[in-house]
């Protein structure tokens, strides 16, 4: 009887285990991306500029043109809202004259598909071919948080000249990894294995990250900045400083301004 009792049990424990793992893998995205799908329109210095892919899909980007004398921007964002949302943190770097130019994900805003790695890395390229036909003498490429990810897999597609990152991951992989998700990580379906791509990095890198970080904790930075292949790479650890304020009150501008300066930007 006892024998019999502890096989319904453990049948049960199995098919609520199973149930568990193929709910979070159906639903992992929903658990990784919180996108904004009422689409908010740019306001100056900002303008939308369509861009369509090479498999149809228009993707939005939001362009402030700047100096063309000057380098201009590539930024990627987060992994939640839509562009709207990180707009304010760059105006600094457009009033000192430098163009930017914002790449909406698939799947936020108003711009279709779904968020796949193959996806967003192959956007993110197309988006720079088309940013270096626009004449400026060099395109730096910025990421904050989830766009580190895009950055990095950049620089594995496009000779990427200069790449800022702020509170950067290792690998999406080893982030879930972390958290306390049973079998997250073993179930995650695109690793974003942003170490892997910077290991082949060689040209000027910026890491900023702060070291109150508790949604991506600070040793992923260092991490970045310890496999990064680049001989003239530079880490800023910002005391105190937490995953949004790093971002949304300006707090890392200080350091890649004094970058810009250190490379005659």
């Amino acid at each position: 009887m006892k024998m019999v009792m502890c096989g319904k049990i453990l049948l049960f424990a199995l098919i609520v285990c199973a149930v568990y793992a193929f709910v979070l893998y159906s639903i992992q995205r929903n658990l990784i991306f919180f996108p904004f799908k009422k689409y908010v329109a740019p306001q100056p210095p900002f303008a939308e500029n369509v861009l369509t892919m090479k498999d149809g899909t228009e993707v939005m980007t939001w362009y402030a043109e700047g100096d063309k004398q000057k380098p201009v921007f590539l930024y990627f964002h987060g992994n939640a809202f839509q562009l709207a949302y990180y707009t304010e943190p760059l105006f600094p770097l457009i009033e000192q004259g430098y163009g930017v130019l914002m790449m909406e994900y698939r799947n936020f805003g108003n711009t279709k598909g779904k968020t796949l790695q193959k996806d967003i890395f192959s956007d993110a390229a197309e988006t720079f071919d088309w940013l270096k036909q626009q004449g400026y003498p060099e395109i730096i490429v910025y990421g904050y948080s989830y766009g580190t990810s895009v950055a990095s897999g950049l620089t594995s597609l496009r000779p990427v000249e200069k790449l800022i990152l702020t509170a950067p991951f290792s690998s999406l992989y080893k982030l879930v990894k972390e958290k306390p998700v049973p079998l997250a990580g073993l179930l995650l379906k695109d690793h974003y294995p942003s170490e892997e791509y910077i290991a082949q990095y060689h040209n000027p890198l910026l890491v900023i990250h702060g070291t109150k970080d508790r949604l991506i904790p600070y040793h992923h930075g260092q991490r970045m900045y310890d496999m990064a292949a680049s001989e003239d790479k530079k880490i800023i650890l910002l005391d105190g400083v937490s995953h949004q304020p790093i971002y949304f009150d300006k707090l890392n501008l200080p350091a890649i301004f004094e970058w810009l300066e250190e490379h005659n930007l």
